[in-house]
């Protein structure tokens, strides 16, 4: 799956933000990126990144965990806590990635209303204090396909194939 043709991407030595319309509203949109159930549904594809697990205290000071199998076949986590949570219009937490070592980072969710459907913006920051972290973060615009084809079509991890 390429970026789909919605999405705006943009990046500098702190940040990397993208920006996607998804046809669906804010509601469903915040709850496919906190629910357990939802996230397992889309985040993932053998072969990239597949999460197995995904455990959530939403609360500004709860943490988050997602774990699962990597691109190498061996286990990866992503652990945060909560620093902002507005349901259904943001959603703030940090971001310590196993395969970064200790780099703790920060992702920022906003969801606007439009038209019928959500613009949803993530903005990924604090790279700059981690020199050459970044590049491991270029996977956002396809996590974001996966989410918006699980809301707009349907589509789980089950319906991709290895890459």
């Amino acid at each position: 799956m390429g970026t789909p043709a919605n999405m705006h991407i943009s990046s500098d030595k702190d940040v990397i933000t993208c920006q996607i319309y998804i046809a669906a509203q804010p509601e469903r949109v915040f709850r496919a990126l906190v629910e357990p159930e939802e996230v397992l549904r889309w985040w993932g594809q053998p072969g990239v990144y597949l999460c197995t697990e995904f455990v959530a205290d939403l609360r500004p000071g709860g943490s988050w965990r997602s774990s699962g199998i990597g691109p190498d076949g061996g286990p990866f986590e992503v652990v945060g806590q909560y620093m902002e949570v507005e349901p259904p219009c943001l959603l703030v937490h940090s971001w310590i990635a196993s395969w970064t070592g200790n780099a703790r980072t920060t992702v920022r969710w906003e969801l606007e209303p439009k038209d019928d459907g959500t613009l949803l913006r993530l903005a990924h920051s604090g790279l700059a204090a981690y020199p050459g972290i970044g590049d491991s973060y270029r996977g956002w615009p396809r996590m974001l396909g996966w989410i918006q084809a699980l809301l707009e079509r349907g589509e789980t991890v089950d319906f991709r194939k290895a890459s």
